[in-house]
């Protein structure tokens, strides 16, 4: 059946990220329908569905509800990323989203976190720097 991995997340991109990664990222959270750009030369979007939903996975046997979203900031400007979900992470989705999105973060130093990951059956969390 396969065990269940917790991503959070939160991160702001960079002025200069295009439209259509913020695009597919709305298309990810759940608030776009569909995405109209053409997808990255990325091995995230190799799978033609799992990348589709990852963002919006749920399970049982995390105590958080998955709430992902993209918001643009209008009074301090700027476009903020925050993810809450949990999926079978089976081909290392999420180690391959945080390759691709990582070159739109923007990082204050060099290693920057913006997150964890947690495997259902650890009592630890993994930090993610970018």
């Amino acid at each position: 059946m396969g065990m269940y991995t917790e991503l959070v997340c939160a991160f702001e991109l960079i002025e200069e990220t295009p439209s259509c990664i913020i695009e597919i990222l709305e298309f990810m959270t759940g608030q776009r329908d569909e995405y109209l750009s053409e997808l990255p030369k990325h091995n995230l979007f190799s799978d033609e569905t799992r990348w589709k939903w990852m963002l919006q996975s749920d399970s049982c046997y995390f105590d958080g509800k998955t709430h992902s979203e993209v918001e643009n900031d209008a009074v301090v400007g700027g476009c903020y990323v925050s993810i809450r979900c949990n999926l079978k992470n089976y081909d290392d989705e999420i180690e391959k989203f945080i390759d691709w999105v990582s070159p739109y973060i923007r990082k204050d130093y060099d290693q920057y976190f913006i997150g964890y990951e947690r495997y259902e059956e650890d009592k630890e969390p993994t930090l993610i720097f970018v």
